[in-house]
């Protein structure tokens, strides 16, 4: 399929950020399992990701801004849409695969459909009714048959897997309601990477106490270094896919994090799914196509209207 000109940079863009979002439940394992406790792992890599990020920021004349209308904004995406997405993450790392944590991401898109039609910024479409059945049953492929999950993993932790989505549904759903006019990215980015790092700067301390990043060795700083930077690229590519192309291209992304993630896990650690996560993948995958088609074909007849 040939791309045009106007969106083969958002097309790189979306296999980059998709791929650098995909890689991080693998860095995450990595980490954990070399020995870094899981919430001083997510401390560290949202540190590394301000570190980045904020310079950036100042240089680009667009630092975090101490105006109410921000801090609201900053205080509410820090703790729902990154630090506890975060913390629930780096929690999982060592009880459940890496594609499967990919999975559960997979179904941001389905949650968010969901929480908005419960709160009525979301008109009911059987369509996307339909891909919100087909992603939360391919869950089932992993949960109930013996095979679906490897026999050091849960059930429970799969469950508390979903409040990953849920967590980014109320994020998605609610931070459109509280973000100002022309708010600019890069200092909202920055804003809520520093907000973040001090909640769980806080929380680390209550839980593990200091921990410094070179607690877990080479291998865990290394994997700590990857999974912040891979935060930043994904932030940084998102916001320019938005910009640049629009929510409809963007909420392709979705498709490339399940294969990035699938595929990390497999080169990293040798994870290769079995028929059941393969029909997970492919339920979650029909969900995703279902629910871009309801929304496009739900936009397309709204231009006709107007």
């Amino acid at each position: 399929m040939r791309i045009s000109n106007g969106l083969a940079f958002p097309t790189f863009l979306l296999v980059l950020g998709g791929a650098a979002y995909g890689s991080i439940f693998s860095a995450n394992k990595l980490a954990v399992d070399a020995g870094m406790p899981a919430l001083a792992l997510a401390f560290w890599q949202i540190v590394i990701a301000a570190a980045v990020i904020l310079p950036v920021s100042i240089v680009m004349r667009s630092p975090p801004k101490l105006l109410f209308s921000h801090l609201r904004v900053y205080a509410f995406v820090a703790t729902v849409g990154l630090s506890g997405p975060t913390m629930i993450v780096v929690i999982l790392a060592d009880k459940l695969s890496p594609a499967i944590i990919t999975l559960a991401a997979a179904l941001i898109a389905s949650a968010t459909y969901l929480l908005s039609l419960a709160v009525r910024a979301e008109s009911f479409r059987w369509l996307a009714l339909l891909g919100v059945v087909l992603g939360f049953g391919g869950v089932l492929f992993i949960v109930l048959p013996e095979e679906g999950l490897p026999e050091t993993a849960s059930a429970a932790w799969v469950l508390f897997a979903l409040l990953l989505p849920a967590s980014a549904a109320a994020n998605n759903v609610f931070t459109a309601r509280l973000m100002p006019e022309n708010v600019n990215s890069l200092s909202l980015t920055a804003g809520l990477m520093i907000l973040s790092a001090i909640l769980l700067f806080i929380i680390m301390m209550l839980t593990d106490g200091p921990v410094l990043l070179t607690h877990g060795g080479l291998v865990a700083v290394g994997s700590v270094i990857w999974a912040g930077s891979a935060t930043v690229v994904t932030y940084l590519c998102f916001f320019e896919i938005l910009r640049r192309a629009g929510g409809l291209f963007f909420a392709q992304l979705n498709y490339v994090v399940v294969a990035a993630g699938v595929l990390w896990a497999y080169i990293i650690f040798g994870d290769e799914p079995n028929v059941w996560l393969w029909a997970a993948i492919v339920a979650i995958a029909l969900g995703l196509a279902t629910m871009n088609y309801s929304k496009a074909r739900t936009e397309r007849q709204t231009q006709k209207v107007s």
